[in-house]
């Protein structure tokens, strides 16, 4: 090759390397004033989890006694119950859904599953969902007593639960949240739901401990 084919094709050479620098100089999604930063996404309110804690298991057989192993399974699920029926009320805000609180009235029996629905503020954040962005459960404790049949078997289940939380408040206020609930329930289609109960509590410093 040439001293001068030599030079014609080092300046091609550079000549190309100028393009591509210059092409993804101004091609790159970060070049120059061009460029946005993505916004950043708000914080979310931060999430809790409710734990229910199981305290006192007791039953009332027709006839004869019952070894307590035996009341470890429906005790569980009882507990599980009242741990989804209560976050639904209290703690998820993903459930509140407006003050319908989803799921909630799925733990009722058919025949109190109207009442309950008509009584939401006395069960659950009711109205003042819309006013919370988010609920920190302070302490959960729930008590049984099994009524048995005849075969030694569960039928029915007196509860009592208390409940202790902080509501953050929109603005930022930190509201108390106190309330106890007497429930009956009965086993009912392979679940146990609610057939009756008498509540008691709310939000602020005057909520029933």
């Amino acid at each position: 090759m040439s001293r001068a084919s030599r030079w014609i094709l080092t300046g091609l050479v550079l000549v190309a390397a100028g393009v591509v620098a210059w092409v993804w100089t101004i091609a790159r999604p970060d070049a120059g004033p061009m460029a946005t930063p993505s916004p950043s996404p708000s914080p979310s309110p931060p999430g809790y989890v409710l734990d229910v804690a199981l305290r006192r298991v007791k039953a009332i057989p027709v006839r004869g006694s019952v070894k307590p192993r035996k009341l470890r399974a429906p005790a569980e699920a009882v507990r599980q119950a009242f741990t989804d029926l209560y976050s639904a009320a209290f703690v998820d805000p993903n459930r509140w859904a407006g003050g319908a609180f989803t799921g909630f009235l799925d733990h009722f029996a058919a025949e109190a599953r109207g009442d309950a629905g008509d009584h939401l503020d006395d069960l659950t954040l009711g109205r003042a969902a819309g006013h919370v962005t988010a609920v920190r459960p302070e302490w959960a404790r729930l008590d049984v007593r099994f009524l048995l049949g005849p075969r030694r078997v569960p039928v029915a289940a007196q509860t009592s639960m208390r409940f202790s939380a902080t509501a953050f408040a929109v603005d930022g206020t930190e509201v108390p949240i106190r309330h106890r609930g007497e429930y009956m329930l009965q086993r009912l289609h392979g679940r146990w739901l609610i057939v009756s109960y008498e509540v008691d509590g709310g939000l602020g410093p005057e909520a029933a401990p």
